[in-house]
């Protein structure tokens, strides 16, 4: 008769392999945040991208030029979709942060000249701009474009909000996020490393 403990021990293992494969692990482990004087910076892995978890459409790469040792590569979607919630309980009060998506692309990527919204959301506020992660073309000045970093990577503004002192306890938050869903235009060749909020 098989020992109690063995069943017990095999049935766990199981669902590690079943989370696993399904992505699920990766989720419900806790979010990866370097922090500094200088600001945040979230994770690919902390960000809610959608589809990330279907192979098909995003792979998770080794990195060695990422502050974080894993990155998201963009395979082929046609809706983009990035998000993360910041609790502002995180962030310094009475404090104004930008918050910036750190990414690469390659050089055959493919749909990411189209105009993305980039938006930031605290409760009913909701602020969006007009933003392009890989022009190709002249862009109206109104567009906000992103600028290399001393590291190699490029980054993006999404948004500025104020950390109001008043609002920072209980589970207040802010939302970033960036998405292009209108042209139905499959996109590849975009590398996430993860986003980064600073105050200014």
């Amino acid at each position: 008769m098989w020992d109690l403990n063995i069943i017990v021990l095999a049935a766990i293992a199981g669902l590690f392999m079943i989370a696993f494969a399904g992505d699920i692990f990766s989720r419900l482990m806790p979010r990866q945040i370097h922090s500094s004087p200088n600001g945040k910076m979230f994770s690919a892995r902390s960000l809610d991208i959608i589809h990330s978890d279907n192979a098909e459409y995003w792979i998770w790469a080794h990195s060695n030029d990422s502050r974080f040792t894993e990155v998201a590569e963009l395979l082929k979607v046609w809706w983009l979709d990035i998000k993360v919630r910041i609790k502002l309980n995180e962030l310094l009060p009475k404090t104004k942060y930008t918050a910036r998506l750190i990414f690469k692309t390659v050089p055959t990527s493919m749909g990411l000249d189209a105009f993305q919204e980039a938006s930031v959301s605290m409760g009913s506020l909701k602020q969006k701009k007009v933003v392009c992660v890989s022009p190709r073309v002249a862009v109206p000045p109104n567009v906000g474009l992103p600028v290399r970093r001393s590291d190699g990577w490029m980054e993006l503004e999404l948004g500025q909000f104020y950390c109001d002192v008043d609002n920072i306890t209980g589970d207040r938050e802010v939302v970033v996020g960036l998405m292009e869903t209108d042209n139905n235009n499959m996109k590849t060749g975009l590398i996430v490393g993860g986003l980064e909020v600073r105050p200014i």
